[in-house]
């Protein structure tokens, strides 16, 4: 499913490190290594003798050389800009190269540390075109430049699949694109019920949902368990992700310019800004 991958790089550590977890996709064959230069005066080729086109050149390649994963083929893409956002620059040279799924580390290089997502990353999780697989760098300040022993999970040895029932539904999307998982539990969040009975009533009926996307799993011969919570999804998400050491946690996004659709779509930006875990989102239009 991901054969053709996008990783958008601002030459930071922080950016390095989500490099060093490509390894952990089954299936690779071909990446982009994209950085933006953001130049308002735009000029019609690159300036050999331009020091900073130079250094920019040299550090892509030194990236590019750290990768190296058996049989996959990596390419280095300098794209120069005059204006726009650089989250759009991203979607245009995703389009033309056509991949499949963007990957980038939460936070860039910069001045003031958050708990937010970088404000490209953010844009990118708000208005991209492609699957987005966000990697948390934070722990990347401490890394040694060039990213040596850098830790990286395996990344869909136990994955945390949160299901809000929509269609179409993300246990099949799971079942038939990424069979290569090892281990899946199964999450669905209850977060309203006027009565406790109300409440007993939705867990149940998320219990029998639950189960059926688990004998999905279990014809493939994936294990499956299930867990339904109460409470704020977000919330409710972050903290089983951490409580139960999930590698990575997937979630469904049709997102749309300035607004994304139904509930789930705004816990799935709320996971992505807090999550100290990696989180995979699924771009799907119903039908």
């Amino acid at each position: 499913m991901f054969e053709k991958v996008l990783v958008p790089v601002d030459l930071s550590i922080k950016s390095r490190y989500a490099l060093h977890c490509l390894r952990h996709i089954p299936g690779l064959r071909r990446v982009k290594i994209l950085h933006i230069v953001y130049n308002r005066y735009l000029s019609n080729a690159a300036d050999p003798d331009d020091p900073e086109s130079e250094y920019t050149r040299l550090c892509l390649e030194e990236i590019k050389r750290d990768i190296e994963i058996p049989g996959v083929t990596v390419r280095t893409i300098i794209d120069e800009i005059q204006g726009g956002e650089i989250f759009e620059a991203i979607n245009r040279i995703a389009a033309q190269e056509e991949v499949t799924l963007t990957f980038m580390g939460k936070r860039g290089r910069g001045i003031i540390g958050t708990l937010l997502l970088g404000s490209v990353a953010s844009d990118v999780l708000r208005y991209g075109k492609t699957d987005l697989l966000l990697v948390d760098n934070k722990e990347a300040d401490d890394m040694h430049p060039g990213g040596e022993d850098l830790p990286c999970p395996d990344l869909f040895s136990h994955v945390l699949v949160c299901s809000d029932f929509s269609d179409p539904e993300i246990a099949s999307i799971c079942c038939d694109e990424l069979p290569w998982i090892q281990k899946v539990t199964l999450f669905h969040v209850v977060t309203t019920g006027d009565s406790p009975e109300e409440v007993r009533s939705s867990v149940d009926r998320a219990r029998a949902g639950l189960e059926k996307m688990q004998d999905e799993f279990a014809r493939i011969s994936i294990p499956a368990q299930l867990h339904v919570s109460v409470g704020s999804a977000a919330e409710e998400i972050i903290s089983f992700s951490e409580e139960q050491d999930i590698s990575v946690i997937i979630l469904k996004s049709t997102g749309k310019r300035g607004f994304l659709q139904n509930l789930l779509g705004t816990t799935t930006a709320r996971v992505a800004r807090n999550s100290k875990k990696p989180v995979l989102v699924l771009r799907r239009s119903k039908g």
